[in-house]
């Protein structure tokens, strides 16, 4: 036993309970808070929030910390539940009991935006903050608060923690992280009073420290006051590791039982969740608090597998493991994690579309891989009240989910599949520096595939005639696109390839490459071959370790590999259909690569050693041994309509339908599926 909380040996850490002040978790799997945008304009806890968290509880999460919660309208906004009034503790109550009865323990994350608020979701109230500092996320400038507004909002933050104790939650947290109000209270960056919150290190903290302490002093001695906190805030200027340390135990000291470390704020400019950060790559925040700090401690961030999970609890990087987007992408990934039943697990793939992309857009949380993500109370899959044989054609992401959902329901499925592997485009999307997270969504599809027992025909291209020879009552076409060249002369010359070949292996003749087109695909061809020849992370390691090369050598021999990659885009932007979250890294990405970007360029004509271009009214010519078309696909359904002259019922889904992302494609298969 260390100062209040206690650890129970198991064979198995992650299914092993812990004890959090007057709380005994089931296991060391944490579902962090998470805005989802699924609460009205009334900010009271919804259905659909209700059922969201209730399918986490009921596949195995030991603590389910839901939030934000807002503790005023000012702080918060549109969209945010709120927990600012008593009248709400009724509401809450019920959400919190219909969670907690299977198991799960709930805190409530006591939230408030500060600077980070938009005056248009706040009834065009203006954010508060400690300093009148402008905020890059919104492009507002709050107001400073003034002393007594200071006191104010500490009591706000207290009266949401008795509402939540009240309403039967099992702990609070307060969310000190991500550049939100005690955030900015913290840093020298965003606190530049005079008085006693503002200046020196202790002022900093000062607004916290009382905040943790006022609620203290209401909740009583064994409740669990938890903070979400940065374990490095990654602003130049900012706190620091050092700084995030002492922090951490000033708010010790003054109450908090436990901490969830995350990094960075949303301004940062260090990547935190996208698939191309390393997994569990920011484990070492957690491990530098928990040395110093004797609360139980939750690393956060990319962190997806059973395996990396155990391994980051078995070498102390944390006490318990924070599994965000990967319980939104599986419900059940704590049970199955914990039953050893991993390879079962529905992926997170780190592609952000669904959750944060779509939070940017200030729409509701879905999921690329789980299609009942955020629709638990309206998508089901039912038994079919009369099975029938089901061929679906095409075993790409809409195929496969189309035809497990049609056979989980009880029907006779074929699928069908041309190509002599499953999968789609799926290993095309994985093939860029990355991307590999795809691989463990297809590898998630051929094991439910196999699992399941849906035959699988290979090497079968589909026709009318073997459709009839099935049996089929109902067919699902999911056929996918193919790649599209324009009417540019030149454009079938010899060395002009199709992103998909390059993607799928093919080599590049010479080291001048140009790519036509860059929207997403061709940026990642870009950034594809821009990696050709660079050196891996191992020998990175071993060169940085034996310091062998200066620095400015090792970023050199990590950025510029073998080829010279441009690319020409008609549009203003390279990259317009990638969503916010990610498009900033991969022009940063393009950048370090040393990739030429040229917009509002349009290719007339490619020639045996180059690219004619104009720029405006500017003749440009662009040197290339080699040309890949990124220019688009079309969709391939022409088996679509002599299907239904012969008189099948006929669901087209997927790229066969219309080219959009793989979010589209899986969800329209499951729809199908669960509609047939």
């Amino acid at each position: 036993m260390v100062m209040g909380w206690t650890t129970m040996e198991s064979g198995n850490l992650l299914s092993s309970p812990l004890r959090v002040n007057g709380v005994t978790l089931r296991n060391r799997v944490v579902m962090p808070a998470f805005g989802l945008k699924y609460c009205g304009m009334d900010r009271q806890p919804s259905e659909r929030l209700a059922a969201f968290y209730e399918a986490r509880a009921r596949g195995g999460c030991g603590l389910i910390v839901i939030g934000g919660v807002g503790i005023d309208l000012t702080g918060s906004g549109f969209m945010v539940p709120s927990i600012e009034s008593d009248e709400l503790i009724a509401s809450w109550a019920s959400l919190i009991a219909r969670v907690k009865r299977h198991g799960a323990a709930i805190f409530l994350q006591l939230f408030h935006a500060g600077r980070y608020q938009h005056s248009m979701l706040a009834k065009g109230q203006q954010s508060v903050a400690p300093s009148a500092v402008p905020s890059r996320y919104t492009g507002e400038t709050p107001r400073e608060l003034t002393e007594a507004e200071i006191l104010e909002i500490q009591e706000k933050f207290v009266q949401a923690a008795r509402r939540a104790q009240e309403a039967g939650a099992d702990g609070v947290e307060l969310i000190a992280s991500a550049g939100y109000l005690i955030c900015q209270f913290l840093s020298p960056l965003t606190n530049l009073r005079q008085d006693r919150y503002g200046g020196s290190f202790e002022n900093r903290c000062r607004f916290g420290v009382e905040v943790i302490s006022k609620v203290r002093g209401v909740v009583g001695p064994a409740y669990p006051i938890g903070v979400r906190i940065s374990g490095n805030e990654f602003m130049p200027g900012g706190n620091t590791n050092d700084e995030i340390i002492e922090i951490c135990r000033a708010f010790e000291a003054a109450g908090a039982d436990l901490f969830n470390v995350t990094g960075g704020w949303h301004e940062t400019r260090v990547p935190q969740l996208p698939s191309m950060v390393p997994a569990g790559a920011f484990s070492y925040l957690a491990r530098r608090i928990r040395r110093r700090v004797a609360t139980p401690v939750v690393a956060s961030n990319r962190i997806v597998t059973p395996e990396q999970a155990e391994s980051m609890l078995a070498d102390g990087s944390c006490d318990l493991v924070s599994i965000g987007r990967a319980q939104i992408a599986d419900p059940d990934w704590a049970s199955k994690a914990t039953e050893s039943r991993g390879n079962e697990i529905r992926p997170c793939v780190g592609c952000l579309q669904g959750c944060l992309d779509r939070l940017f857009l200030m729409q509701p949380v879905q999921c690329l891989c789980n299609p009942l993500a955020g629709f638990e109370d309206k998508r089901h899959v039912l038994q079919a009240a009369q099975p029938r044989r089901i061929v679906v054609v095409g075993a790409g992401p809409a195929g496969m989910e189309a035809a497990l959902t049609a056979h989980r329901r009880g029907h006779d499925v074929l699928l069908l599949e041309r190509n002599t592997e499953v999968g789609g485009q799926l290993p095309l999307v994985a093939a860029p520096p990355g991307r590999g997270e795809f691989r463990r969504l297809l590898d998630y599809y051929r094991g439910a595939l196999a699992r399941e027992g849906v035959p699988v025909r290979l090497g079968f291209p589909a026709t009318l005639d073997a459709v009839q020879e099935s049996g089929a009552d109902s067919v699902i076409l999911a056929t996918g696109a193919r790649p599209v060249r324009p009417p540019i002369p030149g454009i079938d010359f010899p060395h002009v390839l199709d992103a998909w070949d390059v993607l799928g292996g093919k080599r590049v003749s010479g080291p001048r490459v140009v790519i036509l087109g860059g929207g997403a695909v061709g940026v990642e061809v870009a950034l594809h071959l821009a990696s050709v020849g660079t050196i891996d992370a191992e020998t990175l390691k071993f060169l940085f370790r034996h310091e062998a090369e200066s620095t400015d050598v090792l970023r050199e021999l990590i950025s510029r590999g073998t080829l010279d990659v441009t690319v020409v885009e008609v549009r203003r932007k390279i990259g317009e259909d990638i969503g916010h979250t990610n498009r900033w890294v991969f022009l940063k990405e393009l950048e370090q690569h040393h990739v030429t970007l040229n917009v509002e360029t349009r290719v007339t004509a490619v020639t045996t050693d180059g690219v004619l271009c104009e720029r405006g009214s500017e003749a440009v010519t662009l040197p290339a041994d080699c040309v890949v078309c990124a220019l688009g696909v079309r969709s391939e359904n022409g088996l679509a309509e002599p299907l239904r002259k012969a008189g099948f019922d006929v669901r087209v889904v997927g790229d066969a339908s219309k080219p959009r992302n793989i979010m589209e494609a899986v969800h329209e298969g499951f729809l199908a599926g669960a509609a047939v």
